[in-house]
């Protein structure tokens, strides 16, 4: 899932790490999330308020762990029919399920503001109890465990939540009829009563009655459409492969079709009726996007079909529902402005779609490991985007999105596996921003190919379960006989980031450059000192060297010989580490940095640290050149940015030539 919610950012940066602001016709991706960055304390503070106002006698928290389950669910054979002009469903849900507890006495769903009509148990009527949050149906006798029933549940209400209505009006008579769901986190329990927790797996028929002019889109396959007495038109969906309850969807109303295949796979995309010219554009990277993803995780697309819809006022930005993801309209690109955004909304899309691996095909056991979802779909961003538009691009996102989580210090205290949670989201930056960030990092530092093969593996073997962190660790040891333990404690299960100061000398006498580094972040709570693995990159008049360095202690130093004096001296290069860093150089090394390091982080950070070091002339022939001349956009940015910063007649003059 992707929020509309602003993602979350995090403390000190390195340099100092505040966003700029990016051009959309540039980047709209970078410019989305460095805007999100900055109005991240007002949306945090109105999202509390409307938390608050939203709370009613029927409020709960969404639960971190995983409940105990008395019975498993296999199969809901769900009909729905809908009653626009009241907001109304009508409908009628029949679960198989198997008792997992001895003596279990009865069967409790989930169910919120529903009205039941009636309830059968194996074919007879049933005694039944509804609260504020749940439907109980008592059994004849306790049951025995694996004892199978079936209950059928007739309902009906006009729900507040889980599923939407969005209709035409006095003053938008023509807008097209949608009605949709979202059911993450634990939503879908607004509209059906059922068991509405991750940590269960099951198949889907479903059922949706409509008139004979609406599309219709639910999970699964598309088993038939017949005709009923009334004219109105029955779309059944089948969905045969386990999936989790939150991950059910249902869309229908006046939408636009348009239809594809991929690997003689079905595909779909729809939109609201009247932005059928929008999805070309729109969609344009999905064949590519199925290909890269079946090939890098080692897994081809598992579900029957993928459908991309999109619908007018979606509560989220996306929601990758099995086999059918939702996204809002407001990713739709206008044809003719298509050319102002060079990547399209692939960020976005390119997120929902791994879902359908890492979210879907294995799910988190509980939110408190969500991560496990939204942090791969984040590294799936950086990996397409890598992989279309080259390391530059994907280089430069990640580079902001690492100032971006620096910023927020609410997050830094926190690890990214917390039960310590009211909303499964409420550190949302973390489990999706840091998440990705870090996944990143322990790619590099694995190794692709090993990387890969253990995500691989870990598909493979727990393909169609709901797991947890551990069981990740697992597989990535099984397969790459790394030891990973470390890694995860300290980045996974360990708060923070290391906050790091640099400084180097180098002795003439022994040809040898010496490095000090030093860990100032607080250690305390979850968070602590990092054992970090990285390079050291020298570059002196003869060429350039990379040295492996380890850092696990609060002071560590280290010493590379040389044959001449340093014109340069990076630590991890390239912003592999999600780290603070303050790096002690000279003006002359920050500038030879902007004008020669190879990676564009690097540049980058260079061209910010330069935005600091007022009244010098050469500083700012050096960011007007930048700025002209930098072959990747983003650095030149960076350079108009830091000229803008310094202010001055000097830099107003470059920066307006530039």
């Amino acid at each position: 899932m992707t929020g509309i919610a602003l993602r979350c950012a995090g403390n000190q940066g390195y340099p100092p790490k505040t966003p700029a602001v990016v051009p959309a016709a540039r980047a709209s991706r970078a410019a989305r999330r460095v805007v999100q960055a900055l109005a991240q304390a007002l949306a945090q503070a109105l999202a509390a308020l409307l938390i608050l106002l939203a709370f009613s006698a029927t409020a709960r928290a969404d639960e971190p762990f995983a409940r105990s389950r008395d019975y498993d669910l296999h199969h809901s054979t769900i009909r729905m029919a809908f009653d626009t002009t009241q907001r109304k469903i009508i409908g009628d849900v029949t679960h198989t399920l198997s008792v997992l507890r001895e003596g279990t006495s009865r069967i409790v769903f989930d169910s919120v503001a529903l009205r039941i009509d009636s309830v059968t148990l194996d074919g007879k009527p049933a005694p039944y109890e509804v609260t504020a949050t749940q439907l109980a149906i008592n059994l004849a006798a306790p049951a025995r465990r694996g004892e199978s029933h079936t209950i059928e549940i007739r309902y009906n209400g006009t729900p507040q939540q889980g599923i939407y209505f969005i209709l035409p009006d006095k003053d938008y008579p023509n807008k097209p009829i949608e009605i949709w769901t979202q059911g993450e986190a634990e939503d879908t329990r607004y509209y059906l009563p059922t068991y509405d927790y991750p940590n269960d797996r099951l198949t889907t028929d479903t059922f949706l009655t409509v008139p004979a002019s609406w599309e219709t889109i639910s999970n699964g396959r598309l088993e038939s459409k017949t005709a009923d007495a009334s004219g109105q038109i029955v779309w059944h969906w089948v969905q045969d492969a386990p999936l989790s309850t939150y991950l059910i969807t249902v869309v229908a109303g006046e939408l636009d079709r348009v239809d594809d295949t991929w690997n003689g796979l079905p595909l779909a995309y729809y939109t609201p009726r009247g932005d059928r010219d929008r999805i070309a554009v729109t969609f344009a990277g999905t064949h590519g996007m199925l290909d890269f993803f079946s090939t890098t995780f080692g897994v081809a697309y598992p579900w029957a079909k993928y459908a991309q819809v999109t619908v007018n006022e979606f509560t989220e930005e996306g929601m990758e529902n099995t086999s059918a993801t939702t996204l809002t309209t407001q990713a739709l690109l206008n044809p003719a402005l298509a050319a102002e955004e060079p990547m399209r909304q692939d960020d976005l899309i390119s997120h929902e779609m791994s879902h359908q691996w890492f979210g879907d095909l294995v799910t988190c056991k509980d939110w408190t490991n969500l991560w496990l979802n939204e942090g791969f779909a984040t590294l799936a961003e950086y990996l397409w985007e890598e992989h279309a538009y080259g390391r530059d691009e994907s280089d430069y996102t990640r580079w902001n999105a690492e100032r971006v989580w620096m910023l927020d210090e609410r997050l830094f205290s926190v690890p990214i596996v917390t039960s310590n949670f009211t909303d499964s989201m409420e550190y949302e930056g973390n489990i999706y921003g840091k998440a990705g960030l870090v996944l990143y990092t322990l790619r590099e530092q694995l190794g692709a190919a090993e990387f890969y093969a253990g995500l691989k593996h870990y598909l493979e073997k727990y393909r169609g379960q709901n797991v947890v962190t551990a069981d990740l660790v697992r597989s990535l040891e099984e397969a790459t006989f790394h030891n990973v333990d470390r890694f995860f404690q300290q980045w996974i299960y360990g708060a923070g980031a290391p906050n790091l100061a640099l400084r180097y000398t180098y002795d003439e006498r022994q040809h040898e450059v010496k490095l000090e580094a030093k860990q100032t972040q607080k250690i305390e709570g979850a968070v602590g000192l990092f054992t970090l693995h990285t390079k050291v990159e020298i570059v002196t008049a003869t060429g350039s060297k990379r040295f492996p360095v380890v850092l696990s202690h609060e002071s560590d130093s280290f010493a590379f010989p040389m044959d001449g004096a340093p014109l340069l001296v990076l630590f991890d290069p390239g912003d592999v580490l999600l780290a603070s860093v303050t790096f002690d150089k000279t003006p002359k090394e920050w500038m030879y940095q902007l004008r020669h390091a190879s990676t564009v982080p690097d540049r980058a950070d260079a061209a910010v640290v330069l935005g600091g070091m007022k009244n010098q002339e050469a500083v700012v022939s050096a960011l007007a050149e930048a700025a002209r001349l930098d072959p990747f956009w983003g650095v030149r940015l960076q350079a108009l940015t830091s000229l803008a910063k310094l202010g001055g007649e000097r830099g107003r003059d470059a920066l307006l030539a530039a």
